[in-house]
């Protein structure tokens, strides 16, 4: 059974204006063991987690390498909407990103914390069980990005499409077919 980890990014806004994503690291359940220990091996010391944004150009090269040789597959929301807050674009997102992922299927998906903003994606996914969108075999539960390396490897994903997005492909083509793009709103 598939597991997700889930993490979102704005794009840049002056380059890539009004745009937000979600990118899930999917993989078999067995397999998490594996991108915990990649993902923390990339820790710097002093670095509470891996991150994309403020890394170097040669870290990011080290960072795509990581988690191009893991056993993961990408899976990308990307919502662009003029003048639409976090709250929306993250909701749009998650809108198509869950009952995809209940489809594949997927077993559970555990995004990034965001304290007590997560009953906003726990409250859609109810709603979507209810109207029987999707079923309740599909889990979303939270946890601190410091705290679990898995999550990592969603930033890095989200980190190169959004590079891609402002016209430098050299990371996302690095991941290649691994990633499925999917654009809502705006192109």
């Amino acid at each position: 059974m598939l597991t997700a980890w889930g993490d979102e990014s704005g794009s840049q806004p002056l380059r890539d204006p009004n745009t937000y994503l979600i990118a899930a690291a999917l993989c078999e359940e067995e397999d998490v063991p594996e991108l915990r220990k990649t993902m923390e091996a990339l820790r710097l010391d002093g670095e509470k987690k891996v991150h994309w944004h403020g890394s170097s150009d040669e870290r990011r090269h080290d960072l795509i390498d990581a988690v191009a040789s893991l056993p993961m597959a990408g899976f990308v929301v990307i919502h662009t909407e003029v003048d639409a807050s976090d709250r929306r674009h993250r909701r749009k997102c998650l809108e198509y990103l869950l009952p995809n992922l209940a489809d594949m299927p997927c077993s559970h998906i555990t995004l990034e914390s965001r304290s007590h903003l997560d009953s906003s994606d726990l409250d859609l996914l109810q709603k979507f069980r209810a109207q029987r969108i999707i079923t309740s075999g599909l889990r979303v539960n939270h946890a601190v990005g410091r705290l679990e390396p898995a999550l990592w490897v969603a930033d890095v994903v989200c980190g190169a499409v959004v590079q891609s997005r402002v016209g430098n492909t050299q990371y996302l083509d690095r991941l290649g077919s691994a990633i499925e793009l999917h654009q809502l709103g705006l192109p």
